[in-house]
Parts: C-alpha cells; sequence; structure tokens
C-alpha cells in the first residue's frame, strides 16, 4: 500500500512538471459585429500551421476568447460563424498576444468549416459506459489487459481476472454477440490481443431489453475496429516479445482490409506463447473432523497458446440492403504440471499421513462460429429491420494424469470432454416514429446440445493393472425464447426509455454415471425482465441519466448437473437441478462533462438480489470438502465510479478512474452474514517526448474481492512504456516494462465458514518486459459494414464465474 501511494504521487509530480516545462503562449481577443458593434458569442476560432490544424476553441458568451498554442511562426487564424463571412489572418505566436477586437462582416452563411477536436475517450449514457480505444494514445503499442487496467469499472486482479465493479459474473460480447472462447479464456485472450485491433469498449451495467438479461453484474462488449469507407486495402503486421523471470513469450499479429466496389472484407488474426510457473502454500483448518489440518505446497509450470483467425465480409447492393457475413476459427491449448505435497495433522497437530500428487494436464478447446445478417432500411434513418442467423461449434477437450504417492497409492487417468453444437435466430426492428419518438422490438430463439462425456482409469497402485474408474455421460439440450419491446420518447433537453423482455428456457439431460443408471432431469424458467431510464441534458457538455433493470443469473449445465467429481481425493463437487434463475435489480444514476481539454464522468450505482446463486463448501468429519450449489443468497450494495480525463495540448494526457462499492451478503443456510468496502484505482499518463515518440507511465491498485466469507489481498502494479514511430509512421517500435522493480507477485486468498477455513498464498513472476515491432501497409482506409443488430448471446452463467461463495 505504502508502494502504491509513493508511486501514485511521483507519478503526479512528473505529470505537474511535464505540464509546466513548456509554457506555451497565450492568443486572446474578442469578436464583434461590424455594424452593431456588439459581441458575437460562440464563434469558433481556430489556428492552422502548414493547413494541420492546431488548436480549436470557442468564444463565449461576450465575444472574447483564449487560445494557448506551441510558439510558432505562420499561423494562420481563422474566426467563423453562421451568418458571417470567414475571417482569415496570418499571425506569428512566440509571446502571449492580445489581437484586440476582431470584426465580422454580417450577411454570408459560410459553409461547414472542418476542424480537428478533442475525442473523448470516456463517454456515458443511461445504458453504458464507453471507452474509446481508437482516442487512447496508448492503443498502438498495448494489448487489450493494458487498456482495459484504464476503464472505469473494470479492474484486473493479482490472477488476471477481469472484474466489473468487483465481480465476476458478467458475459463478455465480440461485436454484440457472444464467442465462447472469449467467454472461456477472456484472460489469457487479452494479454496477447493487440488493443489497435478493438474500436471501443462498452461496459454495460444496466442493459436494455435488447439485450439477454444473463449477467448480474452487466456486460462487457468489444466492438473491433472499423475502418473508413473508401475504396482500396490496407493493413498490419504486429510482433512481440515478453522477457521475464518465466520464460519469453511470443505474440504476433495481423490485419488486412479490402474495399471494391460494394464489397469489402477485412481478415485479422493474432498469435499469443506464454508460460508461467507459480507457487501456492495453502493451510487448511476443519473445525469437526480429526483430519484438523491439512497443509499444502504446490509447484506448477503452465504453457498458453492462443489463436484466432476471423473474416468479417459485407455487400451492399444499394442504400437500402446489406448483407454482412462473419466467420470465426480459433481456440486455445494448455499444458500444466503440478506438485503438490500434502500433510493432515489432528487437533494435537501430530502428523496422521502425507501424500504427493503429480498432476498433468492437457487442455484444448477449438471454436467456430458463422453469423449471417441481412439489413433492410425502409428510406428512413433508424427505421431499419435485421434478420441474423449464427450456428457456432465449440469441442473441449481435458485429459490429466493423477499420481499420488504417500497416503494414497494410486493413479487416475481421465479424458473429459465437451461437444456444443447451438444455432441461433433474431429478428430486430427499430423505427424512428416521429422526430420525438421511436419503437424497438424483436424476437430471439437459440438452440443448444451439449454432449460431455468423462471417463477414467483407475490403477490403485504400481503392481495391479488399470481398471474403469469413475465415469459420467450427459446429454443436454436448452431451448429458449425470448421478446422484447421498448419505446422511447425526445423532447427538448429530455429523453426516456421503457421496454420489457419476456426469456422462457427449456432445459432437458439423459446422464448416467458411476453411482446412478440412466437417468434424466429437466429445468424450466420463466422471466420478464423491466427497463427504464431517463437522460437529461441541462448543456451540451453535460448528461445526466437515470435507469433501473433486472439482472438474471441463470445456471449452466454443470451447475444443473447431480454428477459427482471426486478427482481429488478430499475435495468433492456437484451440480443443483433445482436451481432457478437468480434475479438482481439495478439502479444507476451517471453524470458527464465533455470538453476539448478535459472529460469528467461519475456515477453512483445499487442492487439488490433475494435468490443469488452461489457455490458453498462445507467439511465433514473426514475432512472431505463438498461442493454444491443453492439460491439462497440475499445481497444488497451500492456503488460509486468516477473518471477524469484531461487533454491540455497535443503533447499531454492524464486519465484517473477512482471506484468502490460496499456490499452485504446473507447466507442464512450456513449462517454466514458478511459486509466490504472495496476500491480500485487507476493513473495513467501520455507525454509526447520528440517527433512521432511518446512516453507512457501508470499504475493499478485494487484493494481485493470478498464474498461470503472469501476474501482476495490488495494487488497493486505500474507500467512504463516508449513508442517510437518510422518512416511517416508506418514503422513503430515500442518498449514496455512492467513491475520493473517487482520481480514477484504475491496473492493472498482466505475463506472462513462454520465447517472449515482456509488460508492460500501464491507467488509468480511480476517483472516483464516488452519489445514489439508494427508495420503498416496500404494506401486507402476500408469500412466492414456492420448491421445495426447481430447475435447477442450473454444469457448462460459459466460455473467458473461464480467467485467464491462460502467455500
Amino acid at each position: 500500500m505504502k508502494l502504491h501511494t509513493l508511486f501514485t504521487l511521483l507519478l503526479l509530480l512528473f505529470s505537474s512538471l511535464a505540464l509546466g516545462a513548456n509554457p506555451t503562449p497565450v492568443l486572446r481577443g474578442k469578436i464583434i459585429d461590424r455594424q452593431t458593434q456588439a459581441p458575437v458569442s460562440y464563434a469558433t476560432v481556430t489556428l492552422a500551421l502548414d493547413r494541420k490544424v492546431i488548436k480549436a476553441e470557442a468564444a463565449d458568451a461576450s465575444g472574447c476568447f483564449t487560445i494557448t498554442a506551441p510558439a510558432a511562426k505562420g499561423y494562420t487564424l481563422a474566426v467563423t460563424m453562421v451568418g458571417y463571412t470567414t475571417l482569415m489572418r496570418q499571425i506569428d505566436l512566440e509571446t502571449p498576444t492580445d489581437l484586440g477586437t476582431l470584426t465580422l462582416d454580417a450577411g454570408v452563411t459560410v459553409e461547414d468549416v472542418v476542424i480537428e477536436v478533442f475525442k473523448p475517450v470516456v463517454k456515458v449514457d443511461a445504458e453504458k459506459m464507453t471507452y474509446s480505444v481508437e482516442n487512447d494514445p496508448q492503443a498502438s503499442n498495448s494489448t487489450i489487459d493494458e487498456i482495459i487496467r484504464k476503464v472505469p469499472q473494470l479492474s484486473i486482479d493479482g490472477e488476471g481476472n477481469v472484474l466489473l465493479n468487483g465481480k465476476s459474473d458478467y458475459k463478455i460480447l465480440l461485436n454484440g454477440h457472444v464467442s465462447t472462447s472469449y467467454n472461456n479464456n477472456f484472460k489469457e485472450i487479452i494479454k496477447s490481443m493487440p488493443a489497435d485491433q478493438i474500436s471501443r469498449i462498452e461496459v454495460i451495467t444496466n442493459p436494455s431489453v435488447k439485450y439477454d438479461a444473463e449477467g448480474t453484474s452487466g456486460v462487457i462488449n468489444l466492438v473491433t475496429v472499423k475502418k473508413k469507407h473508401e475504396f482500396g486495402y490496407n493493413g498490419s503486421l504486429y510482433a512481440g516479445i515478453s522477457t521475464s523471470d518465466d520464460p519469453a513469450g511470443y505474440n504476433a499479429g495481423a490485419n488486412f482490409s479490402l474495399q471494391k466496389g460494394k464489397f469489402a472484407m477485412n481478415l485479422q488474426g493474432w498469435y499469443y506463447d506464454a508460460s508461467m510457473r507459480s507457487t501456492i502454500l495453502s493451510q487448511q483448518e476443519n473445525f469437526a473432523s480429526e483430519n484438523r489440518y491439512n497443509d499444502s505446497q504446490s509447484q506448477s509450470r503452465n504453457k498458453f497458446r492462443n489463436g484466432t483467425v476471423s473474416l468479417d465480409m459485407s455487400y451492399q447492393p444499394d442504400t437500402l440492403n446489406l448483407l454482412t457475413l462473419n466467420l470465426s476459427y480459433g481456440g486455445y491449448k494448455s499444458t500444466g504440471h503440478t506438485a503438490t505435497d500434502s500433510r493432515l495433522k489432528n487437533p494435537s497437530l501430530e502428523e496422521l499421513f502425507r501424500y504427493t500428487e503429480y498432476r498433468y494436464n492437457l487442455y484444448s478447446a477449438p471454436t467456430a462460429s458463422l453469423t449471417t445478417n441481412y439489413e433492410h432500411t425502409f428510406g428512413r434513418a433508424g427505421h431499419v429491420l435485421t434478420f441474423s442467423d449464427e450456428v457456432a461449434r465449440e469441442k473441449f477437450n481435458a485429459d490429466s494424469d493423477h499420481e499420488y504417492q504417500g497416503g494414497y497409492t494410486h493413479r487416475k487417468i481421465t479424458d473429459n470432454g465437451s461437444t456444443s453444437l447451438s444455432n441461433t435466430f433474431q429478428i430486430d426492428y427499430t423505427n424512428p416514429l416521429t422526430e420525438h419518438h421511436s419503437i424497438e422490438a424483436g424476437i430471439k430463439h437459440i438452440y443448444r446440445h451439449n454432449s460431455t462425456p468423462s471417463h477414467s482409469l483407475v490403477r490403485p497402485d504400481p503392481d495391479t493393472e488399470y481398471a474403469p474408474g469413475p465415469y459420467s455421460d450427459m446429454d443436454y439440450r436448452q431451448h429458449i425464447l425470448a421478446l422484447y419491446a421498448g419505446y422511447g420518447i425526445t423532447y427538448a433537453k429530455w429523453s426516456a426509455r421503457v421496454g420489457t423482455r419476456m426469456e422462457r428456457t427449456w432445459n432437458d439431460a439423459e446422464a448416467e454415471d458411476q453411482d446412478h443408471a440412466r437417468y434424466s432431469f429437466r429445468n424450466r424458467q420463466f422471466n420478464i425482465v423491466p427497463f427504464v431510464s431517463i437522460s437529461f441534458l441541462p448543456r451540451p457538455t453535460h448528461s445526466l441519466s437515470l435507469s433501473y433493470t433486472q439482472r438474471l443469473q441463470r445456471p449452466s449445465v454443470q451447475m444443473l448437473s447431480p454428477a459427482v467429481e471426486s478427482s481429488t481425493p478430499l475435495y468433492i463437487s456437484y451440480g443443483n437441478p433445482s436451481l432457478e434463475a437468480a434475479v438482481s435489480h439495478s439502479f444507476a444514476l451517471n453524470y458527464g462533462y465533455y470538453s476539448r481539454k478535459w472529460n469528467l464522468m461519475a456515477g453512483v450505482t445499487s442492487s439488490f438480489s433475494n435468490n443469488l446463486m452461489s457455490i458453498y463448501s462445507t467439511a465433514d468429519d473426514k475432512g472431505v470438502v463438498t461442493s454444491t450449489y443453492s439460491n439462497d443468497v440475499h445481497t444488497r450494495s451500492v456503488g460509486f465510479f468516477s473518471s477524469l480525463t484531461m487533454n491540455p495540448s497535443r503533447k499531454f494526457n492524464l486519465t484517473l478512474t477512482f471506484g468502490g462499492d460496499y456490499s452485504k451478503y446473507d447466507f442464512d443456510r450456513m449462517n454466514i452474514h458478511s459486509d466490504h468496502f472495496n476500491l480500485n484505482q487507476n493513473l495513467n499518463v501520455n507525454i509526447a517526448l520528440w517527433k512521432d515518440a511518446w512516453f507512457t507511465a501508470g499504475e493499478f491498485y485494487y484493494s481485493g474481492y470478498n464474498f461470503l466469507g472469501a476474501h482476495t489481498g490488495d494487488y497493486f502494479t505500474y507500467y512504463f512504456s516508449l513508442k517510437q514511430e518510422f518512416l511517416k509512421k508506418r514503422l513503430e517500435f515500442s518498449i514496455t516494462a512492467n513491475d520493473l522493480f517487482s520481480p514477484t507477485q504475491e496473492y493472498t486468498y482466505t475463506v472462513e465458514n462454520p465447517t472449515y477455513r482456509l488460508s492460500q498464498n501464491s507467488r509468480q513472476a511480476l517483472r516483464r518486459v516488452r519489445f514489439a515491432l508494427r508495420w503498416r501497409f496500404g494506401h486507402k482506409s476500408v469500412r466492414v459494414k456492420a448491421t445495426h443488430h447481430t447475435i447477442k448471446n450473454d444469457d448462460i452463467m459459466e460455473s467458473k464465474k461464480q467467485g467464491a461463495a462460502a467455500q
């Protein structure tokens, strides 16, 4: 904590020195009407050098203006106002200058004057907060995880998991629709995907009715870059290498866009290869067991490989019709080797027995999807009908080899797999009936078929042959039907939206395992989700919004399945077929201020749920921990977030985000009642050094996560980056250093309930230096068009995203 405070103060001091190191001359003046001598309010004043706009400001209500700009000779001053002739003048600005009174001639309406204005990094409305990655100067030499650390309401914990307002129960969308690969491997993907492939990150904490209602914390939508609309081609190649106390990591990417006539396409891909070593010390106390204490130490080494190739195409035969296609193929592969030494002791601390587990894991998950959209526009902007269809397939394989020596002497080889096939069909309709009224409606059907076989071979001791061990086999089918409708009204400075969404779910499964013959179970769910929002714009630069909605937490097939998982001797888990969709009520109040030099965004959120879904664990008299799921958690929370962005000049910008929340949890089943307050903060500074060179420094702090007796320790990280561009910005070289003076990171986790207490301390390499090279080619910009609506499957809550409830 002391290091975090010291580093933040030093970074703020460095920023203030950077701001004051190169004072810029000030240009002042007053604009009046030549005939009436009255002030011309809010006229636009621009300074251009070599036909490039350097600064643009608006005069105030009295016609006065003030501009700061780099000292130079040969500026072109332009003063424009609708209804007046443009005033042009050549000036030199080397010292503070007062132009006195400038006069405009009335009677001539000027044509549009194109000026370059500051594009805000953060915007907020009643539904979402948007972080513009394209407008972030650091994006061209960063990966997505480095950008996410700067996004308000998002944070990354010590294990690399992304949290939304401190929670993990959210859904991830790519261009508005679910990517199975992204939801399963998000933390690995963001470490490798170049940030400049993303246009913006949308944090949707109060989604409207057009989104699936799943995800109690909300939705994170990554929108990929769409180029400008001209003829031609362009692309880029990227390669990077990271050095650390672990072996080096590699990542590479490529992007190519082409447009010819009414056809456009974009092909992009990336690859990531890295490894990680970690040490975990664990101490567990079982309150009601003779095996009172279980102390263990694990050493692990894991290797990760990720890659994705995606193709976007669009064809627009005329201005009213548009066809789009997206084809994506990717996946990941990882191998892991873990050695765990465990000791069990009685209440007198006498060792009962010890054993060592050697585990070898191999995971792979290739995924593929095909999405097609047809959009028809009825001749008026916003009056659109869209048909969408998506087919997706994922095959997951998990092979493991567990060998036990000591107190347990058997060996177990497990082959787990699952194949998932889904089809989604969706129709969306929007109609701006008049200037003040609009409607939207849609229907959606999802079909999923999952097959999840698991088989094992067990050898009790080295002198015996392998025999069939525990197994399970489940065939699962799901149908979801959703209908939504919404209405919007805008009047003067006010706007409002109301809507409702109906979702009906049918779950049916047939299964068998070593403890049960062939059996079946089913689960039915029905929910109606409302949405209301009100927005007020007191001035063009200010926004205020208030919204309410409900979010659902729907169980996955793993959470519903009663099949018992017992691959580790002292740990057992199984699902609960009677789980219902949890309902969370969510409120949000947001404020935003936007200007050329600085932006401020702040908000307050609140939510409550009376049937939150959670995993919970108990320890029996033999020290065996059993985990399953329930709908019994009551929760209340209130939080806040803020983001300040400063852009006083082209050579400097600063972003500061700060947020936190207070939450209270009650779990009567295990008599657990807890509350907590957590904070997260990020500071990032970008400074132009010399021609086409940028220096970036930043830090991030997170106070830790708490949930039903479980708590993680705080986390702090910092980074520096230097970027230099060559050859008219076609070639770029960058060096990025993360935690340069901190070789390792310790991550703590504790949990306590009435039956046991667990404390874990993990350590892994933290220091990293990355070298990257990027080459851009092509001479024209290309835009692959996208329909207004597409598939957005964010409806399933995975069991691995549940956190550590009552474990």
